[in-house]
């Protein structure tokens, strides 16, 4: 089964519950009319059952659950409304058309599940006026408001409940996705995000480059000043590279004191001129601890996707090869390549 996220599979189980209810209701409602007499309206649930069964062979696999909602619930929506409209159907099949904003809503989300719903009651509401006319007295309008309101009163509580659990899955992607420290998004989305920058690339034929950035002996500024000095060296640092970097670039904590780059539209001397004056700028950084200046240096890798084959971790690998040669060569500087080229252009600090 291909992977989903946290909403799209508990759309998938509420879409197979309702087709199963829908399943084995279809069979009894329409083998109770079939007795009755009500043909018509045992044909339509003897089918809609039999679509049920096919559809769920392919909802527990398929990816394209938005679709499959649809093609669920509006068939629904009509064949409510189909045997409402029978003059045989009994007054209670109504109560299904009160049930409708709630599967709704969770299915297409709040959006398209309010207006699906607004549609759902409201014709469900006409059919009624058509085959009962406007209610006559006192009881029957207590009977028809109490209808209306009760339906309405679920499209209201099922759109707000919607809201609040979008707005809470989203809250929690967020969480999940950003380092709580520097408020730069962490390595969660580096994949993803490296997959569709590589697509473009390859598509528009643009440059792609990544960097990554490792402070220079950070272990010893926490051990000297604290760690909450080196945490707001962090925080300054990714602030710099806000401030610096492109609405485009993608800047990530990976963990520690490094930081990854993400690059589009940038080649081989743009990110390697580029690392150079973050490298600049972060030397230039004034930080103060207990009155004791802070200094603050960096070391550099940088590199170019050359092909279309290459992955995300044999640049990766290829950016850490050149940052652990700054490391080993006296630290404070940039050396960038390409993957399995035999040289590098080298910046050494100054």
């Amino acid at each position: 089964m291909p992977k989903l996220n946290q909403g799209d599979q508990q759309r998938r189980q509420v879409l197979l519950t309702l087709i199963v209810i829908t399943f084995f209701g279809g069979l009894f409602f329409g083998t109770l009319n079939w007795i009755r007499g009500i043909t018509a309206a045992a044909l339509i649930e003897f089918g809609f059952a039999l679509f049920c069964l096919g559809a769920f062979w392919f909802v527990r696999t398929s990816r394209r659950l938005y679709r499959w909602s649809l093609a669920v619930t509006i068939p629904w929506i009509l064949a409510v409304w189909l045997i409402v409209s029978m003059p045989a159907a009994a007054e209670s099949v109504f109560i299904w058309a009160l049930v409708l904003p709630i599967l709704l809503m969770l299915l297409l989300g709040r959006r398209p599940g309010l207006w699906l719903s607004l549609v759902s009651l409201a014709g469900a509401l006409l059919i009624a006026l058509y085959r009962f006319g406007l209610p006559q007295d006192a009881d029957q309008i207590a009977y028809t408001a109490n209808l209306v309101i009760a339906g309405l009163a679920i499209v209201a509580l099922s759109y707000v409940y919607e809201r609040s659990r979008e707005k809470a899955e989203q809250n929690l992607r967020h969480l999940a996705m950003t380092d709580a420290l520097t408020g730069l998004p962490n390595r969660t989305l580096l994949y993803e995000s490296f997959a569709r920058a590589k697509a473009l690339a390859v598509r528009q034929k643009t440059p792609l480059s990544l960097m990554l950035m490792d402070l220079d002996r950070f272990k010893e500024i926490n051990d000297e000043h604290g760690h909450d000095v080196g945490d707001r060296v962090l925080f300054q640092v990714a602030e710099l590279l806000r401030a610096r970097l492109r609405r485009a670039d993608l800047v990530t904590r990976m963990g520690g004191e490094e930081f990854l780059i993400l690059m589009p539209d940038t080649d081989l001397d743009q990110a390697a001129a580029l690392a150079e004056d973050l490298r600049r700028r972060i030397g230039a950084l004034r930080l103060e601890a207990h009155d004791q200046p802070v200094q603050l240096t960096t070391s550099i890798g940088v590199t170019e996707m050359t092909s279309a084959e290459q992955s995300f971790d044999s640049l990766l690998r290829q950016a850490d090869q050149n940052m652990y040669w700054c490391k080993e060569n006296g630290r404070d500087r940039v050396r960038a390549s390409r993957p399995g080229a035999t040289a590098a252009r080298n910046d050494p600090a100054g």
